[in-house]
C-alpha cells in the first residue's frame, strides 16, 4: 500500500508535549534527524579510534609475561539510587606475583580494564609490567582490553549503517509520494 492509497484516518498524527496536534515532520527534518544519528555514530567510531590508540601506546609500554594471581579482593564503588532500589558496581583489585626479564620477582597491583573481571587467587594469568614501575601490571586477556573498544565500534556502525539506510527510505517513500 502506497502513501497515496492510504485513507486520511491511516496518516499519523502529531502531537506536542502540551497534546495539541502539530504539522508532521517535513522530509528535510526527518532526513536532517537520520543524518544526525549517524554523525552521532561517526563520534562513537572516532572515540573507538581513540581509545583503541591509547590502548595499543599503553600495552607497547609493558613487558608481556604471565603472572600469578596472589590476592584478590572486592570492593564495591558506586551506589546510586534509581527507580528499582540502589545499584552496585563491584570492581576487583588483583595483585600478581610475576619474575621479570632479569630474574627478579615482584608483586603488583593489576591497573586498567583487569578490574571488570574477576581471576581466582593460583591462576596464572598474562600480563604486561612496566619496566619503570614495578608496582603496577595490566592484564593482557583479548577481551578485557577491546570490550569497550568493540562497544564503540558496534554502535557507531549500528548508527552509520541506519543513517545511510533511513535516508534512502525517506527519499524512496518521497518519490512514492510524487
Amino acid at each position: 500500500m502506497s502513501i497515496k492509497d492510504k485513507k486520511p484516518t491511516d496518516i499519523r498524527k502529531y502531537y506536542d508535549k502540551d497534546g495539541n496536534e502539530i504539522a508532521p515532520p517535513t522530509i528535510a527534518q526527518r532526513i536532517q534527524a537520520t543524518r544526525i544519528m549517524g554523525l552521532i555514530g561517526a563520534a562513537l567510531m572516532a572515540g573507538f579510534l581513540l581509545t583503541i590508540g591509547y590502548s595499543v601506546f599503553e600495552n607497547a609500554k609493558t613487558i608481556g609475561v604471565d603472572g600469578i594471581v596472589v590476592s584478590v579482593s572486592t570492593v564495591v564503588e558506586k551506589s546510586n539510587r534509581s527507580s528499582t532500589g540502589y545499584s552496585q558496581t563491584t570492581t576487583y583489585r588483583h595483585a600478581f606475583n610475576f619474575t621479570d626479564r632479569e630474574g627478579v620477582e615482584h608483586v603488583a597491583d593489576a591497573v586498567g580494564r583487569a578490574r571488570d573481571s574477576r581471576y581466582d587467587r593460583g591462576e596464572v594469568v598474562s600480563i604486561g609490567y612496566y619496566p619503570d614501575d614495578f608496582t603496577k601490571v595490566r592484564v593482557r586477556s583479548w577481551f578485557g582490553l577491546w570490550k569497550a573498544q568493540l562497544a564503540l565500534f558496534g554502535l557507531g556502525l549500528v548508527l552509520i549503517i541506519y543513517s545511510f539506510w533511513g535516508v534512502r527510505l525517506i527519499r524512496n517513500e518521497e518519490q512514492a509520494k510524487n
